[in-house]
């Protein structure tokens, strides 16, 4: 039985590189994560807590001949040297609202390859290095 109606799902989701949807997506995730510790006195026990700085990271997993034809858009052929974009994510379809999450001053951080013996496709995860997460 449905209780909520219909949820987001990967059909729902379009990612937009360079201004260009990827149809050659296959995976994207990115996260937020911030350092937290207890600060300790007199006891056992903590007294306060601090926050330390955020931290973004994220990955995309697109196909090969995805890959290759942002490296041949490339500056010098080289996807590490493609100043920072910003990659919105949208999620929304029939049944679910529309929302968008951007992904703020994002860079490569590889230029991957990898293919095994009795692979029927290539795929390639391409690390990013993220400056924000607009929700």
């Amino acid at each position: 039985v449905l209780v909520n109606g219909v949820n987001y799902s990967w059909g729902n989701i379009t990612v937009v590189l360079f201004g260009i949807p990827l149809v050659g997506i296959t995976k994207i995730n990115y996260k937020r994560t911030q350092k937290k510790d207890n600060n300790y006195g007199a006891g056992n026990e903590p007294v306060s807590r601090g926050y330390g700085m955020k931290e973004y990271t994220g990955s995309i997993e697109i196909y090969t001949d995805t890959l290759k034809a942002i490296i041949a858009a490339a500056p010098n052929r080289d996807i590490t040297q493609i100043p920072p974009f910003n990659i919105p994510v949208t999620f929304g379809g029939e049944g679910v609202a529309t929302t968008k999450d951007v992904l703020l001053a994002c860079e490569f951080l590889e230029d991957p390859l990898e293919a095994s013996s009795g692979d029927t496709k290539l795929m390639v995860t391409c690390p990013l290095i993220i400056g924000g997460i607009q929700r």
